[in-house]
């Protein structure tokens, strides 16, 4: 065993070079390099580069942490359902909790995309209405271009959790929904 992590770690360095080298090649439509494995779980060069930020200088000793990291994470998922715990049933409600909250978010998300702010005068608007918010002292006030992006976001926010409310109102009309208030006393 030791032998082969000595041997893991002389190649990962050797085919991080290959991978870093071949980043920027047309690879003529194949599918990206894999510069892991495990069983059958591979990590492919565009997925560490989907997690590189733009303008990132990422050290080969980094990258080599990333694969390492991905590397133990899927050793430690394999022996999770080599030892069954997918099977206990509070891991069951944890992972379709998550599952629903990941859903929850995406529709969040797809929604969001199209709410936008009309104009710079909705901005200002805001800033008229609300210019006690911003106020320094008795006569002074934050002017305008310090706050303008703060009040986009907070219009932004506005605009997502009233579109939100209207979502549900008109869509909980489809959904068969029953609440049962005389179990409160329970709790």
């Amino acid at each position: 065993m030791n032998s082969f992590l000595q041997k893991a770690n002389l190649a990962l360095p050797a085919l991080l070079s290959f991978a870093l080298f071949s980043c920027d090649l047309d690879f003529l439509g194949k599918p990206s390099p894999v510069i892991a494995e495990v069983e059958n779980s591979r990590l492919y060069i565009s997925e560490l580069k989907d997690n590189k930020e733009d303008g990132d200088s990422i050290s080969k000793e980094e990258w080599i942490h990333r694969i390492e990291a991905w590397v133990n994470f899927e050793v430690m998922y394999r022996e999770a359902l080599k030892r069954g715990l997918q099977k206990d049933s509070s891991t069951q409600k944890l992972i379709k909790n998550a599952e629903k909250k990941i859903l929850v978010d995406r529709l969040r998300l797809s929604m969001d995309s199209t709410v936008a702010v009309e104009s710079d005068n909705e901005l200002w608007e805001f800033y008229e209405k609300n210019k006690e918010l911003f106020r320094i002292d008795s006569v002074s006030f934050i002017p305008f271009s310090d706050v303008s992006e703060q009040i986009r976001n907070a219009t932004l926010s506005e605009k997502r959790m009233n579109r939100e409310k209207r979502w549900l109102t008109e869509t909980k009309n489809l959904y068969s929904i029953e609440i049962y208030p005389q179990y409160l006393d329970s709790l």
